[in-house]
């Protein structure tokens, strides 16, 4: 093995080692994450899927790791080693009919690996967010006096996956993806007196620590007709009980609210690691690609999840099924070595609409987005930089409820290797 392949492997392992040792942390996200698990990561794993609008069940190539369908990975060369990584930007607004408030950070996105283990199995191994949770909101009520609910909460799940590609005939692959999904969500509602630091509080703090696994299925058809490429893409979410475990402290107290530090007066429950199970519902997508293989590809996806069925300990969250349309294209001007470097650059854009699983007040939370995004490559290689550009709002400030506007910006790296290739020539 060539010290560059061992020095890429090491690299891999250790960004991947680092994530999985880390809880999933709070990112900037909507205040509906109170909800269900929190805010569902639905984008692609792939700055170069996301400037396609996301796009993703039918897209497969030898320079592309595709997470969400794992019947992509039989694409990857018998002899090539893939690495990609990324991190986003986030800038957003949240906004009502009275109020508005911005906030921005940046945060990892992902990292994944692929390589050939057989000449027709191929394999993935990669950690990524899986959900995300970061509220604060604050509810005013003046029917027993004058008294505030405060709603906060933090954390979020991670997830890492073991994915398979086989390639079944030279037009048919398919793809098992086995993924661990770990990390804590904390929730804490606090009933207080805004009035008076006379009257007694009450706090109620869950920690939710949730560790198990998940399956996703894949098929990816190609359809080979005159001097075009057709691909047809299915995906399947199994769904599963997940278990976990929760703390809930309940006490009396006063202040304890305002950044002012409680002043505990007695524990009316406390309860430790009691098991709680996660239904988690069936989901499946299906996609189609086109490609004209002179630059320019096309594709469009639909994915749709059965929300309505999740429970937590066989407690409905009032969530409502979700779906998602997205459409994307790419283009590359040329790829010769003698082309100029403009006409190397890939080029992306694309759309997308989602129905989120967030139903509130009979109002559904729609999200939707406009991208852009480009693949600029390392000369002499196909090695590239990725970036990734998305426009998009959601919800409404109808029904008293909060809208988003965001703007993010996801960068990446996606390093394209040769493994076990010896030169005639040193």
């Amino acid at each position: 093995m060539k010290y560059k392949d061992i020095k890429y492997f090491l690299l891999s392992l250790i960004v991947i080692v680092l994530n999985v040792n880390v809880d999933a942390q709070s990112d900037l996200s909507t205040p509906y994450s109170r909800f269900g698990l929190g805010d569902i990561y639905t984008s692609s794993p792939s700055t170069m899927l996301k400037g396609m609008g996301g796009v993703a069940n039918a897209m497969s190539d030898h320079c592309l790791l595709n997470p969400n369908n794992p019947a992509a990975y039989a694409s990857i060369d018998t002899l090539s080693f893939l690495f990609d990584a990324g991190f986003y930007i986030k800038t957003a607004t949240f906004s009502t009919n009275k109020l508005s408030e911005s906030g921005s950070n940046a945060s990892f996105d992902y990292a994944s690996v692929g390589l050939s283990a057989t000449k027709r199995w191929k394999i993935g191994l990669g950690i990524m967010p899986y959900t995300n949770r970061e509220y604060n909101v604050i509810t005013e009520h003046h029917d027993l006096g004058n008294y505030n609910i405060a709603f906060q909460g933090e954390g979020g799940l991670n997830r890492v996956f073991f994915a398979n590609g086989i390639k079944i005939t030279d037009d048919l692959s398919v793809g098992v993806t086995a993924s661990f999904i770990f990390g804590t969500l904390f929730d804490n509602t606090t009933i207080y007196y805004p009035d008076s630091t006379y009257f007694l509080n009450g706090k109620r703090s869950i920690e939710m620590r949730v560790n198990d696994f998940k399956f996703d299925y894949g098929v990816i058809y190609r359809l080979p007709i005159n001097k075009y490429d057709i691909a047809l893409g299915l995906t399947y979410s199994q769904g599963s009980n997940i278990s976990s475990k929760r703390d809930i402290f309940i006490r009396n107290m006063f202040k304890g609210y305002n950044n002012l530090a409680e002043s505990p007066i007695d524990t009316l429950k406390y309860i430790e690691n009691e098991n709680v199970s996660i239904k988690i519902p069936q989901g499946f997508g299906a996609g189609i690609k086109f490609d004209n293989k002179k630059g320019f590809v096309v594709g469009a996806d639909f994915n749709w999840a059965a929300w309505e069925g999740f429970s937590m300990n066989g407690i409905n969250d009032s969530l409502q099924n979700s779906w998602n349309v997205a459409i994307g294209c790419s283009y590359k001007p040329e790829s010769t070595s003698i082309s100029k470097y403009y006409k190397k650059i890939t080029y992306r854009a694309g759309f997308h609409f989602d129905q989120t699983y967030y139903n509130i007040y009979g109002q559904s939370i729609n999200r939707y987005g406009i991208t852009l995004g480009a693949g600029i490559p390392v000369p002499r290689s196909l090695t590239s930089f990725n970036i990734a550009l998305e426009f998009g709002t959601m919800g409404t400030v109808k029904n008293n409820l909060v809208k988003e506007s965001y703007f993010n910006i996801s960068i990446s790296m996606s390093i394209y290797d040769r493994w076990f290739v010896k030169k005639r020539y040193q």
